[in-house]
């Protein structure tokens, strides 16, 4: 599913005027999309974009701390229920990792330097409300999948298409076309 999210995700940008980067490898590490866009007033500004797309989800969006998960014995990507404290701590150390940490700044500098970031999660259902609710405190901005996918089924005369998550979006807005029939 995240190969086809992803390709949605990059889609959905590309039609509000985004050139795109996806899958950028660092180290062991990797940035979903990257979005470039240059503003009318000639400002750029860029989006840090994560996809984590679930609809039956099993676990949680942020994985255990590595302190938490070698105190409680539990593999780090563990669906064991957590505390209300735990959610939060996990959450936090999940924002730092994918968008705050030096290794990120330091891709993100190198690609465009001097760009103003802001930092995005498109995500499905979430098995715990609570990590949206501390990813928005942290400055993350929060884009449920289904409003992406309803953005997508409307196309403008002037959104650009240019990611292999086109046909998809195009398959999307006709089914959207199609319910009034659908009775």
């Amino acid at each position: 599913m995240s190969l086809l999210a992803e390709s949605l995700v990059e889609e959905w940008l590309n039609r509000k005027g985004f050139f795109t980067i996806r899958g950028i490898k660092h180290g062991v590490g990797e940035l979903d999309l990257l979005g470039i866009h240059r503003e009318s007033n000639g400002s750029v500004t860029g989006q840090h974009v994560e996809a984590q797309v679930s609809f039956r989800p099993v676990g949680y969006i942020a994985k255990t701390t590595k302190e938490m998960s070698k105190r409680l014995g539990i593999p780090r990507g563990s669906a064991k229920k957590r505390t209300a404290d735990e959610v939060e701590t996990c959450a936090r150390q999940w924002v730092e990792q994918k968008f705050k940490s030096k290794a990120k700044q330091r891709v993100r500098e190198s690609l465009w330097s001097g760009v103003n970031w802001s930092f995005h999660l498109v995500h499905g259902v979430a098995r715990e409300p609570k990590e949206l609710e501390v990813f928005k405190s942290e400055g993350v901005i929060c884009h449920p999948f289904s409003e992406l996918l309803d953005e997508l089924s409307h196309r403008s005369d002037h959104s650009y298409s240019g990611s292999a998550g086109g046909d998809l979006a195009e398959i999307v807005a006709y089914y959207k076309s199609q319910e009034h029939l659908m009775v």
